[in-house]
């Protein structure tokens, strides 16, 4: 068996990516389970129904001992499985059950899918949890990352002997469509950007927000998220100008918001990696990122493209005018530009990735 162990499934990219992977293995015919600290609402809904569930009951990630209490109660009942821990307060809670009597027979993989100096910048708690986090993976056998940056970044933080594997970050490209298609939305004549991810701070939207502000053009700029920046955001609907701005709240299938955009603009401070953009581009949108670790990996990954993906510095905010500017004066690619573009990153890559790494720690576990 293949157990996801994270706190939720609420929207984010990495739940996404859970979720697309989780699917995968099970369609591929592999037990596949998902373990959760909370549930409700999110994308629970979208895992098949061949996947097995199982909610802790913990809505607070800092109850910690509790936590791992109740994920070792869940975990000493399954046959030995490759156990894949992702996110700060999950990888905390299973390194406390993970070598007692009922849990130590499974293997455990522990994740990073956040450059670990952002811990100390972007988390509450950050240097604390940063210093913890390190340990845990100073002392355990397998780690992965999801791009090459983060993983030579966990070497330089945490101090490691040996660089993690990487396994990226994936889209089912036709899973995307195929939602896409299912959830149209309607748009009027006007520039349309849309914005997808969680409203923090780190997403940058309000450099998003202040590049918009001086184009010289009617826009409607759509954000699709949940988060503390929404009371702020919606502020910004009252403002007049020649920017509408609509606050469309989180959504399991964000998909017909990028496909009715012109441009899916992600401004972010720092990004690992940056799937929304892959799922923008798998239904057709540009996209302008600005470049932290994420989009620049990317970028290096698929090869310039600029009517495809443009990046700019971190501070730009002209520079992230200016790209939006070139989008607008752009004709749409074709949907075929955009497929070999991103084919380098279909989740059936990143599925064969999890099934060997699984088949061969298990068969060296034993």
């Amino acid at each position: 068996m293949i157990v996801f162990v994270q706190p939720h499934l609420r929207f984010g990219g990495a739940e996404r990516q859970t979720v697309s992977v989780a699917n995968a293995l099970s369609e591929r015919g592999h037990d596949v389970a998902v373990v959760l600290h909370s549930g409700g609402g999110g994308l629970e809904s979208t895992l098949r129904p061949e996947v097995e569930l199982h909610v802790l009951g913990v809505d607070h990630h800092l109850a910690t001992p509790e936590i791992a209490r109740r994920l070792y109660a869940v975990l000493r009942r399954m046959p030995p499985s490759f156990v894949v821990v992702k996110l700060w307060s999950s990888i905390l809670a299973c390194a406390l059950i993970d070598r007692l009597p009922g849990a130590r027979d499974h293997t455990y993989n522990y994740c990073e899918d956040l450059d670990p100096r952002d811990h100390a910048t972007y988390i509450a708690l950050g240097r604390a949890k940063q210093r913890l986090i390190g340990r845990v993976f100073r002392s355990r056998a397998h780690l992965t990352a999801n791009t090459e940056t983060v993983a030579s970044s966990m070497v330089d933080v945490y101090g490691l002997r040996r660089t993690p594997a990487v396994i990226p970050s994936t889209i089912d490209t036709d899973e995307v469509r195929r939602l896409a298609a299912g959830s149209p939305q309607q748009r009027d004549d006007r520039f349309t950007v849309v914005s997808v991810g969680s409203l923090i701070e780190r997403k940058g939207l309000d450099r998003t927000w202040a590049a918009l502000q001086q184009l010289d053009r009617p826009v409607h700029w759509r954000v699709v998220g949940e988060g503390p920046l929404r009371t702020e955001l919606e502020a910004l609907r009252r403002r007049s100008g020649l920017v509408q701005v609509s606050i469309e709240g989180g959504h399991a299938n964000p998909y017909g918001y990028m496909a009715a955009a012109d441009v899916l603009v992600h401004g972010a401070r720092s990004e690992a990696w940056g799937i929304v953009l892959l799922e923008a581009m798998a239904v057709g949108t540009p996209v302008v990122a600005t470049g932290s670790i994420g989009p620049l990996e990317m970028q290096r990954a698929l090869g310039e493209q600029p009517d495809l993906m443009q990046t700019v510095p971190l501070d730009d905010v002209d520079g992230l005018r200016e790209a939006i500017e070139r989008s607008a004066a752009t004709a749409r690619p074709a949907l075929r530009s955009f497929d070999s573009y991103i084919a380098p990153f279909s989740v059936t890559r990143a599925t064969r990735m999890w099934e060997d790494r699984a088949a061969r720690l298990l068969g060296t576990s034993r």
